[in-house]
């Protein structure tokens, strides 16, 4: 005997509020992250996987991701648009379900996000944006006001342009921003958060720990700080085998986690780290926890500096990497919007890297122990190290420093000033 449901499903009364809502919550820093990965997963089902970003002239200059997975057609690319909407994905909340692109581009491009699939020849064309107050897909109208629907077909546009591959699948997603002036390509966020030119591959190194073997990342002219065309982008871990940084060691624990430990060594008489030479992404030492292939809780620079004492590394921080690799099973989830993790039991707190301090410390190799006493000041210099620490922790924390004002007649301390 069959029985019936003992629920009545909820359903959504205000659909549109549930939509604005969704999209305009999402941190705006995500949408690189959540482009790069689908356009990773559609190439990674290519033999010789690409995925390719470059400038688009759309007047002003417009970011453009490009992959070589399998392509869509019209109704294809229509399902694919609407939210937690995918083709090809297991829908879980610790999976990419289809949710995080839209959600997250949509809020630095109500002008639009046009995307163009071509499969079998043929090339679509739908662009996501937001006019007055409502998100959807852009419907289009021809030269006489005859509506075209909100995909189509522009197969014979490409072919009269010129410089379009037809003869096999792939997808390209164009930032159009929010404005037609804007160039995402420098100001992906349109001045709010604001970037620093070429962001890109910096993003990309430091939230991406590994790519799929059969994919390969370029960033074209105009996407990243060289001036030589055509730049293939490498992870950490992809440098590391090639053998750039001077010293590195992976050191696995009984749980499955494994800690990286790895030396910069400066380039020259300079702070710099020598694996900047040749490099479009930063030499920025980097200390993270890394999750399925994705580094979570990232401190660089002196954010990293100051941190790095609890981690047994109170000198050379600018010149050494430490990565906290969890196992996949381990008991985290990404956050919701993917911005970080949480601890999947108890208060469900944020996961920090120095919530792994004491293993880090603990299990430092012999030859790190070494580097790290050979970069301590000497006994003349050791006062203004720490002055120099302490101030650098009250400048973080804002704290203003006070000095005593003496009262020559009592010879001591009397009132402060500021």
């Amino acid at each position: 005997m069959q029985h019936q449901n003992a629920v009545s499903a909820l359903r959504v009364d205000d659909q549109d509020f549930l939509v604005r809502s969704t999209i305009d919550r999402c941190p705006k820093v995500m949408m690189i992250r959540e482009l790069f990965k689908n356009a990773l997963e559609a190439a990674q089902q290519d033999a010789e996987g690409k995925v390719i970003f470059s400038v688009a002239q759309e007047g002003a200059p417009k970011l453009s991701i490009w992959n070589s997975g399998p392509g869509m057609n019209d109704e294809e690319l229509s399902r694919m648009t609407n939210l937690a909407a995918s083709i090809g994905k297991v829908k879980g909340l610790d999976k990419n379900f289809g949710m995080g692109a839209k959600v997250a581009s949509l809020p630095s491009n109500r002008r639009g996000i046009r995307y163009r699939s071509c499969k079998e020849g043929r090339v679509h064309e739908t662009i996501l944006c937001e006019r007055d107050g409502v998100y959807g897909r852009l419907l289009r109208f021809d030269t006489n006001g005859n509506s075209l629907g909100d995909v189509v077909d522009v197969t014979d546009i490409l072919k009269a342009e010129g410089g379009h591959r037809l003869d096999r699948d792939w997808t390209e997603v164009v930032l159009l921003g929010n404005r037609a002036e804007q160039n995402t390509v420098l100001d992906p966020y349109d001045g709010d958060p604001t970037q620093k030119a070429f962001w890109l591959a910096t993003y990309l190194y430091h939230r991406f720990y590994r790519l799929p073997d059969n994919v390969e990342v370029r960033l074209l002219e105009g996407t990243h700080a060289r001036k030589d065309g055509s730049r293939r982008f490498e992870t950490i871990s992809s440098r590391r085998e090639k053998g750039v940084f001077a010293q590195d060691e992976t050191i696995e624990l009984t749980n499955g986690m494994k800690l990286h430990y790895i030396y910069d060594e400066p380039m020259g008489d300079t702070s710099h780290n020598r694996s900047v030479s040749g490099s479009i992404a930063s030499n920025l030492s980097t200390c993270a926890v890394v999750f399925k292939g994705e580094m979570y809780a990232v401190l660089t620079g002196r954010s990293w500096t100051i941190e790095a004492p609890s981690f047994g590394i109170p000198f050379g921080a600018r010149h050494i990497s430490v990565h906290i690799e969890l196992p996949d099973d381990y008991p985290v989830l990404p956050e919701g919007y993917r911005q970080f993790l949480r601890y999947a039991e108890g208060e469900q707190d944020q996961v920090e890297a120095k919530d792994f301090a004491l293993q880090v410390l603990e299990n430092r190799p012999d030859w790190l122990v070494d580097l790290i006493h050979s970069m301590a000041p000497n006994s003349g210099d050791s006062s203004d190290e720490i002055r120099n620490r302490l101030q650098e922790l009250l400048n973080k924390l804002r704290i203003r420093s006070y000095s005593p004002r003496i009262d020559r007649k009592r010879a001591f301390p009397c009132t402060f000033s500021r």
